[in-house]
This record gives C-alpha cells, structure tokens and sequence, in this order.
C-alpha cells in the first residue's frame, strides 16, 4: 500500500467517523399515543468495521453527504412502530402494557445513497431484552421503513440511539 492510498484510506475512515458521531438522534415521550402494529421481515445486517469501498474521482459517486436533519427525522418517524414492536413483545412476555422496559437502543444503519430504503441495520439493547431475536427483528423492520433521504455519494454508516421503551404520560382533559 502506498503513502498516498494510506493517506486516502485514514482520511475516509475519519470522514466517516464524524458523519457517525454526528448523526445521533433521540426519542421523545409520545403523550396520548397508543400502539397497535407489528411487523415481520428479515433485514440484512452489517459488519460495521467492514472496509467500504471508495472511489473517487471519475469511477465513484459524487462526495456530496446525507442531509442530517433528514436523517435524523427519517429516523423520528419510526418511533412510533419501535412502540408497536415493544407493546408486542409485552404481550408475547405477558407483561403488563404500562411496565416500562429497561435498556439501551443502539442502532446503526447504512445508508444507501440510490435508495431510501438502507443497505443493512444492526440494532442491539443493552438489558436481557437482547436476546429477544423477534423483537430486534421488528424494530430492524420499522426502520427499514424510514424514509431516509437519497443523496450522491457513498454509502454512510449513521448510528442511533435512544431508550427501549419511553414509557408513555396519559394527560387528563
């Protein structure tokens, strides 16, 4: 490997350090809201530490970036059905719908610049709830569904993170 092509190659791994550090995202509690939805479909994983393949000049994309308060809303509007997921994986475990769950939501998602749909997701919790496969599962599908935005450029690695399960406030009229 040549000066230059180590060169290149600390300079992408950087760049896209910061573009993940940058896009973290975080969940409201939704007041009023009920949950009814659930999801099956088998979402591809990824090796975060995996080499991309960059190219640049001629051969490549363009170096234009995601914008990142289109992700981070892209990612907002999954809330919702992440709630379904852990309203049925209560049901399933026969808990009580108002207990709220303990853990840590990380997700990472790898942004496909043709399409909004992502390349892969990973999706881990830090409790016993990680063991569950149906439940990342169905949270791996809702953000599947997320809207993110297109863009010309290579395929960027976004991580999330947020509370398993937000509880929710009910307000009196």
């Amino acid at each position: 490997m040549t000066t230059r092509q180590t060169l290149k190659t600390l300079g992408v791994m950087t760049f896209g350090a910061l573009l993940a550090a940058s896009a973290v995202g975080c969940k409201g509690v939704d007041k009023g809201r009920t949950n009814g939805r659930t999801v099956k479909a088998s979402i591809q994983a990824f090796d975060p530490n995996a080499d991309i393949g960059f190219e640049f000049g001629d051969g490549g994309g363009g170096g234009e970036m995601p914008d990142d308060y289109a992700i981070r809303m892209a990612f907002n509007n999954t809330f919702e059905s992440m709630d379904s997921c852990v309203g049925s994986y209560k049901d399933r475990k026969g808990m009580a719908a108002d207990k709220q769950l303990d853990g840590e939501l990380t997700i990472s998602v790898k942004l496909n610049p043709q399409e909004s749909a992502p390349l892969g997701i990973n999706a881990s919790i830090s409790s016993r709830h990680d063991k569950d496969d149906d439940l990342k599962t169905c949270i791996k599908e809702a953000v599947e569904k997320a809207p993110f935005p297109t863009y010309d450029g290579a395929p960027r690695i976004v991580d999330f993170s947020t509370e398993l399960d937000a509880g929710s406030e009910f307000e009196a009229d």
